[in-house]
């Protein structure tokens, strides 16, 4: 249980008492190393409930997932997280994304061919058939 493995010590210092966390393994957090710190309280089944300032940071609402990730620190990150239909994981494989980031790239580049009509596009499509490839 997290509450047997840390232990809180405060110690006074010019703006008043300040809280540092005494891990096991001998390393210490301080709060005052952070940019900003906010203490939450949990209830009895170990909820609690984020400050505004900080749901509007993260960009989360309610019912929207976060992720809370141990860092190599030791300590936790919370991150808003999304839920991918498998039928669209594709899209977000890295591979993918850096096609689509080229694509639109070229788009923004002026490296495109727009056409008005689906037979202007199937008549563009079929000049490329024809015409040898260049790379870029």
């Amino acid at each position: 249980m997290l509450g047997e493995n840390l232990t809180i010590r405060t110690s006074p210092t010019q703006g008043g008492p300040r809280v540092g966390v005494d891990r096991i393994e001998g390393k210490w957090y301080f709060p005052s190393m952070a940019a900003a710190t906010t203490f939450l309280t949990l209830d009895k089944k170990g909820r609690t409930t984020l400050p505004e300032e900080v749901r509007e940071a993260l960009g989360v609402g309610a019912g929207d997932f976060l992720l809370l990730e141990r860092t190599d620190r030791g300590t936790y990150e919370l991150v808003p997280a999304t839920l991918v239909p498998n039928d669209q994981l594709w899209f977000h494989h890295p591979e993918m994304q850096a096609r689509v980031r080229r694509a639109e790239e070229e788009i923004a580049s002026g490296r495109s061919t727009r056409t008005e009509t689906p037979d202007e596009a199937q008549a563009f499509l079929d000049s490329l058939k024809k015409e040898p490839r260049q790379r870029h």
